[in-house]
């Protein structure tokens, strides 16, 4: 059976300029290595392999950026889904702050990206929020305050005496320069338009079978061509199963409601989320539309309409309670499967069975922000170079999901 992993009408690939269209291989060819999945983590991945003079090609089965990449939340974030009290069950308090350091430095990295080939996808730095409308979670939000602050980064405690936002807020944690946004599909294609003449990028291409031989690994396609190449990357997002056998995830189903354009700003733009199981997030467009989205549920033998009618009616009126006094006409209607690993963290590293397999999977919290780590991680793998130290916390052999 073949599972959905997105249905509606995604906002971000709703745009003029499109990814352009590429052919599906039809002869047999040869590479060192061979990125398998077109979304926004093969792009990444593909992009870093070539910065660093890996000659690399690129497939998918389906169109570049129409799957996952184009219902991404596109909130990058340096923190987890769970506060670093609740991650202490999987790292020392020094590895928290490691971890939360190594997103911070991943946004950071994606400034290069963006002054080397233009800023065509509205990238911007954020602050961020995470906030609460109860009064139960005070304790929890100062406490994840008060830790960020005794090691160094730049936070600001938030209550209902000083909050600057036009929705209730018992308390929240501000974090200054935390984070940033951006359309993801049009990331992804200036990374697609930047490798358009330097590799091979095929569409429509699957590949089917993996034989390990004497030079690597030889990939047979749908239409039976061979791929023959020396290093191999998964990148497929929820397919890995020609890949591994082993488990790799959770899957979930976000959904997101996005609203016309408002005739005023709601708030000075920050990336905002609750506190809430499950949560919801919010942000606003360039374009000053509202969009919000969350309430995840597991994602069991594909999605379903009747689904989607519950949750974007929630979503809505969660709108209306967030901004009683504001009206919203939605335009969007859109969800995509997600996926958790028990430490909150991506697949990112070699395979122990198969040494020149690795995997660069944007799975967990962040999965954008630490698919540019694991681009880079993977081509100085593969080229032998020192990797970081926090990279064994997005091992594929750590227990999972």
């Amino acid at each position: 059976m073949i599972e959905e992993y997105v249905k509606g009408k995604p906002y971000f690939c709703d745009v003029c300029d499109k990814i352009k269209s590429y052919p599906y291989l039809d002869k047999n060819v040869s590479c060192d290595c061979l990125v398998v999945g077109g979304g926004i983590d093969g792009a990444i991945t593909a992009y870093y392999l070539t910065k660093s003079g890996i000659e690399c090609l690129l497939i998918d089965k389906n169109r570049l950026g129409f799957m996952n990449t184009c219902c991404a939340t596109a909130l990058l974030e340096y923190q987890l889904d769970e506060h670093a009290r609740d991650l202490k069950k999987f790292f020392s308090r020094d590895d928290v702050v490691g971890v939360y350091k190594l997103g911070l430095n991943a946004i950071n990295d994606i400034d290069p990206i963006i002054n080397e080939l233009g800023n065509f996808c509205h990238y911007s730095k954020r602050d961020t929020l995470i906030f609460s409308t109860k009064n139960k979670d005070k304790k929890e939000i100062l406490e994840e305050y008060n830790f960020r602050k005794d090691y160094g980064f730049d936070v600001k405690y938030i209550d209902e005496e000083n909050n600057p936002f036009p929705f209730l807020v018992k308390s929240a944690l501000l974090s200054k320069n935390g984070g940033a946004e951006f359309n993801p599909y049009l990331f992804e294609k200036q990374l697609i338009d930047f490798l358009d003449s330097k590799i091979g990028i095929y569409e429509n291409t699957e590949a089917k079978e993996i034989i390990e031989t004497n030079y690597g690994f030889k990939v047979i396609t749908n239409y039976g061509i061979e791929i023959k190449c020396k290093y191999l990357v998964c990148s497929t997002g929820y397919n890995s199963h020609i890949f591994t056998k082993k488990r790799l995830c959770e899957k979930f189903v976000s959904y997101t409601i996005v609203s016309k354009p408002l005739s005023h700003n709601l708030w000075d733009i920050t990336l905002s989320q609750d506190n809430s199981q499950p949560y919801h997030y919010l942000r606003l467009s360039p374009d000053n539309r509202l969009i919000i989205g969350g309430e995840d549920i597991p994602l069991k033998k594909g999605i379903k309409a009747k689904d989607g009618i519950k949750y974007y009616d929630k979503l809505y009126d969660y709108a209306t309670q967030m901004f009683p006094n504001e009206s919203f006409e939605i335009d969007y209607k859109f969800c995509g499967a997600f996926s958790t690993t028990k430490n909150n963290l991506s697949i990112i590293g070699r395979d122990s069975q198969k040494p020149n397999l690795f995997y660069n999977l944007g799975y967990g919290a962040n999965g954008i922000v630490y698919s540019i780590f694991g681009g880079q991680q993977i081509a100085s793998l593969i080229k032998n170079e020192p990797t970081s130290p926090y990279l064994k916390f997005f091992s594929p052999e750590r227990k999972l999901p």
